[in-house]
């Protein structure tokens, strides 16, 4: 079993719970039980305020609403996080990272452009108190559940669940600007509020995607470094293979580059497949040569399948798999193909 590389923390305090596996996993098993709370509400809350939002032609409760479906997608993507093997895996808190970091981007294009187009057009929404209702149950819950998620990002050092924990903050602010803007329409026909405050949704969710997708704002360092995993069955729990290298020093890769590119300056026709590279070679072609190139790279690269048919001047370079295919694109290029 080999340690595990997430994310650490500073080192507890005397009276804090030591991290251990027990304690993470009873950690992960809160933050996991928070982002299905979250998911409830986000499935209630986007379908009432895009319903709302088309009811009352609000570009600002279409928005909501839709960050509340990408919320929710981000709930799921913590529930994945932390179910089964992958609460112990890098490679899922990575992966979630940058999932979670994608829903910001996602929402900001649509929002942007319809609250452009909303604001030269000037279409008016009509008051949607069905909407109000809801921004006021919004900014009273998500900060509650946004500042817990955090908490329990910075124990664990989870940049994942930090992200899902600012998308609820980002929520709770959004629902108060949103607030504004229903509020002021009703009572002001300040209509032009509405489109505003749909490209605020959209600016903040670029700023918050940004910050997401590099993992920012968590207290990070390595709190599972003394922690072993368990043998993992998910793909993303295992450590990928190393690329395919060559054994060569610098100074034999170059004369080997070179090698190749006089074979390549003497073909007459050539032929690629994703795992195969074959070439038609002319009768002046110095045979030697050939022969050493191929025997040189026998001895670095032995996954290679290399033939050389003196007779019909045909050279056949191919890799037995989609991981070597990178080292076969090298040689291609080497050729000057």
């Amino acid at each position: 079993m080999t340690p595990v590389e997430l994310p650490v923390l500073p080192a507890p305090t005397a009276a804090a719970a030591p991290l251990d596996r027990v304690y993470y996993a009873r950690v992960a098993r809160r933050v996991r039980l928070l982002s299905w709370l979250s998911l409830a509400w986000m499935t209630i809350e986007g379908a009432v305020a895009i319903t709302a939002g088309i009811v009352a032609s609000s570009i600002a409760l279409v928005g909501f609403g839709l960050d509340s479906v990408i919320e929710g997608v981000a709930s799921v993507i913590i529930i994945w996080r932390f179910t089964g093997d992958r609460v112990f895996s890098h490679r899922a808190e990575e992966r979630a990272q940058k999932l979670v970091a994608i829903q910001f981007f996602l929402l900001a294009p649509y929002v942007a452009i319809e609250s452009v187009r909303v604001l030269i057009d000037g279409e008016h929404p009509r008051i949607s108190i069905l909407g109000i209702a809801l921004s006021v149950g919004s900014l009273v819950f998500m900060p509650m559940l946004g500042i817990a998620k955090e908490r329990l990002a910075d124990q664990i050092g989870s940049a994942a669940t930090k992200g899902e924990g600012r998308q609820n903050m980002l929520c709770a602010y959004l629902a108060a600007a949103l607030l504004v803007g229903l509020v002021g329409n009703a009572l002001l026909g300040a209509w032009w509020l509405d489109p505003l405050v749909g490209l605020l949704i959209a600016a903040v969710a670029v700023r918050e995607g940004i910050e997401a997708w590099r993992g920012e704002g968590c207290c990070v360092g390595s709190p599972l470094d003394e922690i072993a995993a368990e043998p993992c069955a998910d793909d993303c729990c295992a450590e990928p293979p190393a690329a395919p290298s060559c054994s060569l020093s610098p100074a034999d890769l170059a004369r080997q580059q070179r090698r190749y590119a006089e074979i390549g300056r003497a073909a007459i026709a050539s032929r690629r497949s994703p795992s195969t590279i074959e070439i038609d070679l002319s009768a002046d072609v110095d045979d030697g040569l050939v022969r050493e190139t191929l025997e040189i790279e026998r001895s670095c690269c032995p996954f290679f399948e290399l033939d050389f048919d003196a007779d019909r001047r045909v050279l056949s370079i191919g890799v037995a798999d989609d991981f070597h295919r990178p080292a076969l694109d090298a040689i291609d290029h080497a050729l000057g193909r």
